[in-house]
């Protein structure tokens, strides 16, 4: 009997040769790797083309502060008539109510340029509003920001009284040039309506305030407003971290002071993309609660000022009683930490305090206490005005709890808003010019191109060690000023497309 097992290894063990393939295969595998190459190629060139088209359409999608969009579906370049499209969607879960149980309605526009000209938002941006005279300025990063005021042709915006057109304008080169941002549907302050002040918190939250609240979530495209701030008026607000924080004061000024003639304030703040403003709880030692923030009948002031965030950021407010309230900036209560070395005083027409100037630091506090007669430069070189002011620059460096007085500023002029950076430089605005000193010890005139305008200057900041912004006294100017090394020379930027 044959043994299979000797059989298969014979075979198992034998040459084998492959048959060979049918007639044209090698030809057919060549043409479908040459197929398959194209193709990738293709899809890489088609991957291309979407990632260029995405860097072209990008200014149209980002927020209308930083380019301006190429669909103008909100507010006016310069006032105009209302119209309501949808409002932005709140991401908090109680901002579609106020404390009262109404919403706030949308404020904003589709209507072109006041006067008629019919422009519209461009993916480089519509030209800034003509005629623009701003009041108040907020610096995102160290070149984009943008200001409100009051733009276009008299007498043909809407409201009780005819007036200017509240305006917006943005920038992305430090205030070298400009272009037009959508604004709410609101005149100028007067009394308990319209708007003069501004802060973003980022390039899409955005406020519009003073005496009224005006919020946007898509950086300034849309606005909704006018938000239920209690029967009160804005007189404060400061951005950082994730939440904005508000003093609403119980005023009584009229016309453009509407925040000259307050007496009781309170402490609010809203998280980003919210428009209900929440109380901030005060913990406060008992002998303080009822005065602390104001005494009903007696005119006074208050200001904020925030650092770092969002977890480890620190909010300070100078109170009218001149206590030094703190907490963090996440909405939990701020405490008493101690007694500045003078208080804020009354208000000027903006609300800022005329008796104290509050500013802060990395590790410092700095308040500058100023007492004398008031009164305003007259002369676009700052040398006129002849106004002395007795002015003392403190410092703590223990969140308010103990001061030291470190110098005294220059007297002349009188002293309207304090700034200082991650460096020690402070700088000081006052109605005939700008204040500089590297230390907080020493003080000299910082350089103004063209010389300080008449009035001086109502508000003064800096974005970093080395950039700062300020605003002068006289919107008609159209300009805004900035520096570039730190306070010492500052150069004027006209608000002009």
């Amino acid at each position: 009997m044959t043994d299979r097992h000797d059989e298969i290894e014979d075979w198992l063990g034998s040459e084998v040769h492959p048959l060979a393939p049918p007639p044209g295969t090698f030809e057919r595998v060549q043409r479908r790797a040459r197929r398959r190459k194209t193709n990738q190629l293709l899809v890489t060139a088609a991957g291309a083309v979407v990632v260029i088209a995405g860097a072209v359409l990008a200014p149209t999608v980002v927020p209308t502060l930083l380019t301006g969009s190429s669909h103008h579906t909100g507010g006016p370049l310069a006032g105009g008539t209302s119209s309501t499209p949808a409002r932005p969607t709140s991401t908090s879960a109680s901002a579609s109510h106020s404390a009262h149980g109404s919403s706030s309605t949308p404020a904003t526009s589709s209507s072109p340029v006041s006067g008629g000209t019919g422009l519209s938002m461009s993916t480089s941006g519509a030209p800034a509003p003509p005629n623009f005279q701003p009041t108040s300025i907020t610096m995102v990063t160290a070149s984009v920001g943008a200001v409100i005021g009051q733009a276009g042709t008299p007498g043909q915006c809407t409201g009780p009284v005819p007036a200017d057109c509240t305006s917006l304008a943005g920038t992305s080169t430090d205030g070298n040039s400009w272009y037009g941002i959508s604004a709410p549907v609101v005149g100028a302050p007067r009394g308990t309506t319209g708007t003069g002040q501004l802060r973003f918190l980022n390039l899409t939250y955005g406020w519009a305030y003073g005496p009224q609240l005006y919020s946007t979530s898509d950086g300034g495209k849309t606005w909704g407003g006018p938000e239920d701030t209690h029967g009160l008026r804005v007189t404060d607000l400061e951005t950082a971290g994730s939440r904005a924080f508000a003093l609403l004061g119980n005023c009584q000024g009229t016309g453009a002071s509407y925040a000259a003639d307050c007496s009781t304030f309170s402490l609010y703040s809203a998280a980003e993309g919210s428009t209900t403003l929440q109380p901030v709880p005060l913990d406060l030692p008992a002998g303080q609660r009822a005065t602390v923030m104001g005494t009903a009948g007696v005119a006074s002031s208050a200001t904020l000022v925030l650092t770092g965030g969002p977890s480890g950021g620190t909010g300070y407010l100078l109170a009218p009683s001149g206590a030094i309230l703190s907490g963090s900036l996440t909405g939990s209560p701020w405490k008493y930490a101690g007694q500045a070395p003078c208080t804020p005083g009354a208000a000027s027409a903006s609300g800022t305090p005329l008796g104290a100037q509050l500013a802060a630091g990395n590790t410092r506090l700095l308040i500058n206490c100023a007492s004398g007669a008031s009164g305003t430069g007259n002369a676009r070189t700052g040398t006129g005005g002849g106004t002395q002011q007795v002015k003392k620059l403190f410092e703590s460096t223990s969140g308010g709890a103990h001061w030291t007085k470190v110098s005294q500023p220059p007297a002349g002029g009188q002293a309207t808003s304090l700034a200082t950076a991650s460096q020690n430089q402070v700088v000081l605005a006052t109605t005939t010019g700008i204040e500089y000193s590297p230390d907080g010890t020493t003080w000299r005139p910082a350089t103004i191109s063209g010389g300080a305008p008449a009035g001086g200057f109502r508000y003064v900041g800096m974005t970093s060690a080395t950039q700062g912004v300020a605003v002068p006294a006289n919107a008609r100017l159209g300009e805004v000023f900035v520096t570039t090394d730190g306070g010492q020379t500052w150069t004027a930027k006209p608000i002009a497309g």
